[in-house]
């Protein structure tokens, strides 16, 4: 049987990728949690991981995680990946995403272990595309324009010094936008969902308050996301990078209307641009290409986006009906 270690367990694509993976019991699934972290996103599957506390900005931490967990894949998902909060605790994100991964891969000497370990990196590491360099391939320059996809351009660099140094097994992905249940209300799709539910149940004006939503954007179920982060792991070549998502592509305010659409509310919902919700800098365009990856793994997502869109919808009515937020 196979021992995973999935950092970022109690997160989003963490957490469905521990449900993808529980599918499957040739995997023994060991997660690296914070002290007090919550646990709402896993608490339907705690009878059936071991959680191991631990810290990306402490490496003695990570030592007993290694040398309890003994690792043959690693999926190092955990980090600070909102955007909009970088800018206001740069130094936090730098620390977390760039030394927690270089704490991890010393842990990882320190013990002797070698598994193979995927990296799950952002699109947003390319900064705000021309419209004549569409659609994004692994060749295109990086130019992060926010804080958020400095520390990612950190990661990235660790992890290609660590493999020329010592050899590591990594795999990097830059996966584009994927959705979902589960992901926090810092995220414009669940925003918006969450403010639906709200207004469906009496408790919000029939007023959505967004940001800007003309970026257009690739988007992929978080659930074909993480079946693609196996195939990676399975079958990527160490070494290589591989931009994955779909080619279901709509803007924000594409996304803000399906959803209206799927409302169940009697008022007619509108929407208003908030200061506060619109960041400093913007990425227009953030539309890539994916053959390398489809070629390598054949890899192809199945999940309609109107589903996707449904199932969020679903998430945070239940979520409000259970009085969970």
């Amino acid at each position: 049987m196979k021992r995973v270690l999935i950092t970022g367990i109690t997160g989003f694509v963490g957490s469905h990728l521990a449900d993808y993976l529980l599918a499957d019991t040739k995997y023994k699934i060991f997660g690296l949690k914070r002290v007090n972290s919550s646990l709402r996103n896993i608490s339907h599957i705690l009878g059936k991981i071991i959680l191991i506390n631990g810290d990306l900005i402490d490496q003695t931490s990570l030592v007993r995680v290694l040398k309890i967990s003994k690792p043959d894949y690693i999926y190092h998902l955990g980090a600070l990946s909102w955007v909009t909060p970088s800018w206001d605790m740069p130094a936090a994100y730098m620390q977390v995403n760039a030394i927690g991964t270089i704490n991890l891969f010393e842990a990882l000497r320190i013990t002797g272990l070698k598994p193979r370990i995927l990296i799950s990196c952002t699109p947003e590491e390319y900064g705000d595309v021309p419209k004549n360099l569409i659609p994004i391939t692994e060749e295109t320059r990086l130019e992060p324009v926010n804080l958020y996809a400095a520390s990612k351009v950190a990661q990235d660099a660790i992890c290609q010094a660590y493999q020329a140094s010592y050899g590591f097994e990594i795999i990097r992905t830059r996966a584009f936008n994927h959705e979902g249940p589960r992901r926090d209300i810092l995220g414009a799709l669940a925003s918006f969902a969450y403010q639906i539910a709200q207004i469906e149940r009496g408790l919000q004006e029939a007023i959505i308050k967004v940001g800007n939503l003309e970026a257009k954007r690739n988007f992929t179920d978080v659930c074909d996301m993480v079946r693609a982060y196996h195939l990676a792991m399975e079958k990527g070549i160490p070494g290589e990078l591989y931009l994955i998502g779909s080619d279901q592509i709509y803007t924000i305010g594409q996304c803000l209307k399906m959803l209206i659409s799927l409302s169940t509310s009697k008022k007619k919902i509108r929407y208003k641009v908030v200061k506060e919700r619109v960041r400093p800098t913007e990425l227009h365009l953030l539309i890539g290409k994916f053959d390398k990856f489809k070629k390598r793994t054949r890899w192809k997502p199945k999940i309609p986006f109107r589903e996707t869109m449904k199932s969020i919808l679903d998430y945070w009515r239940e979520f409000i009906d259970n009085n969970r937020y």
